[in-house]
């Protein structure tokens, strides 16, 4: 009897053994599937979150149908009509009951949030470069654009300034900009951002920049690009043997254009060149020499005449790897001791190389060395100078590039925005912020009647007035 009941006892324990070690286990998978399941409910909601249309107070259209509007017309260069037409695409793809918004409607997106980026700018504080010009764009109107780069001492001075570095201080559009009117919006924008503190100007040698400048007694920086065009054309533009050159290529795209070699033809010669199309001619006639050998007679004939400019083709060669090597140097380095001492190494191992050295490449040395001595005084203050402004060329190039109308209007607004990242949460806080009123009062103040709108307009209303007759 007592032996069954040990032998039940142990049979007792050993199953209750194996059902406590049954419920432990039972216990960790019921709480792991309980924390699956909590993660996936909260990644339920985030995505839920995430499709959801955010509303923006007292507008029809949530944030984000506007961010990728806005992102459309700044960054992607679409059209007006195109961003109303995809945002409603977008809007279909993601089930939300959104009807195309109107081109106008669009544009009212695009001004307050380029509004809203002129008002943060009153935050920034700090030493900044300032980068001014201004620029033609249809008629007579001229954006007149300021940009900063602030002064980091971590900023890596290896690569040339990007768009991220810089800062829009202003812009305004004038039908012509005279000294006083650019000390006045110096001095107004300047006084709109109370934070900064300038430490010198960068620009070209335009007489009404830098009257304003010394006026406002600023300290000023030539841009490098500017510089070395202006020695390019001091050097060539009375070269005859050069105009002879340039009037033969021009003849022969008028021969080839619908020929068989065709393939051949120089680009276009464009008239406002920078560097008067030294740059062109080089780059085509390497090209040709390249081609040279597996060209047929008939085609050599055609483009014999570039041999025979030997002596033209080797000063512009020269001066143009010479405008090369300054140009990598001044656009990254800047203007400082070291880029100084490099610029005299690589230039003259260039001179070395060359078995005979032309009066306008040597003439060009002499001109870069004359350029870092003009800065010498302000490079025993700030050490080292940033000296290049095509940044604010490519500002303008990529404003000018924009989809829709060409001209110059209140749209110069979306130019603050090139540096903006365009989220939803700053749509919020520019539809909030900013009132179409408010952009429209910004555009009396600071852009004036351009003449292709009113040339539109008159067009517009004289086929009205013949419809009515």
């Amino acid at each position: 009897m007592w032996a069954r009941l040990q032998d039940r006892l142990s049979q007792v324990k050993k199953t209750s053994a194996s059902r406590t070690i049954h419920h432990k286990n039972t216990r960790t998978q019921l709480r792991r599937a309980q924390s699956r399941i909590t993660g996936l409910e909260a990644e339920l909601t985030h995505l839920r979150t995430q499709v959801a249309p955010e509303k923006v107070p007292r507008h029809t259209y949530p944030a984000q149908m506007m961010a990728l509007a806005v992102f459309m017309v700044v960054q992607a260069g679409s059209s007006l009509r195109c961003a109303a037409v995809t945002i409603e695409f977008y809007a279909k793809l993601m089930g939300w009951p959104y009807q195309q918004p109107s081109h106008t409607t669009v544009r009212d997106w695009v001004l307050r949030c380029g509004y809203q980026a002129v008002l943060d700018t009153r935050q920034l504080q700090g030493t900044f470069v300032i980068i001014i010009d201004e620029s033609i764009q249809m008629g007579k109107e001229k954006l007149l654009l300021m940009l900063g780069v602030k002064l980091d001492p971590h900023r890596c001075q290896s690569v040339p300034l990007r768009g991220a570095d810089v800062e829009v201080l202003g812009l305004e559009v004038q039908p012509s900009w005279a000294s006083g009117l650019i000390q006045d919006f110096i001095q107004r924008n300047l006084a709109f951002r109370p934070g900064i503190e300038v430490a010198y100007f960068i620009s070209g040698r335009g007489t009404s920049i830098l009257a304003a400048l010394r006026a406002l007694n600023y300290d000023w920086v030539s841009d490098c690009t500017h510089e070395m065009m202006n020695i390019v054309k001091a050097l060539f533009k009375d070269d005859r043997v050069m105009s002879r050159l340039s009037t033969q290529l021009g003849s022969l795209r008028q021969q080839l254009n619908l020929a068989k070699w065709s393939g051949l033809l120089p680009p276009t010669l464009r008239d406002k060149d920078r560097f008067l199309r030294i740059f062109t001619i080089v780059k085509w006639a390497d090209r040709m020499d390249s081609y040279w050998e597996k060209l047929p007679p008939d085609a050599r004939a055609k483009i014999a005449f570039y041999r025979k400019a030997v002596t033209i083709l080797r000063r512009l060669r020269q001066v143009k790897e010479l405008a090369v090597i300054a140009s990598a140097i001044l656009k990254t380095a800047g203007l400082c001791d070291h880029s100084r001492q490099l610029w005299h190494k690589r230039s003259r191992a260039y001179q070395a190389k060359q078995a005979v050295m032309s009066h306008k490449a040597t003439t060009f040395i002499k001109r870069i060395d004359a350029y870092f001595e003009q800065h010498a005084a302000l490079l025993e203050h700030y050490e080292r100078l940033l000296c290049c402004s095509e940044i604010i060329e490519s500002t303008f190039g990529r404003y000018k590039n924009k989809g829709g109308m060409k001209a110059i209007s209140a749209d110069v607004l979306s130019i603050s925005l090139y540096n903006q990242p365009i989220t939803a949460s700053f749509i919020q806080l520019s539809m909030k912020t900013v009132s179409c009123q408010q952009v429209i009062d910004w555009q009396n103040e600071n852009v004036c009647h351009n003449h292709y709108g009113l040339r539109k307009r008159m067009d517009k209303e004289l086929k009205s007035g013949a419809s009515h007759s």
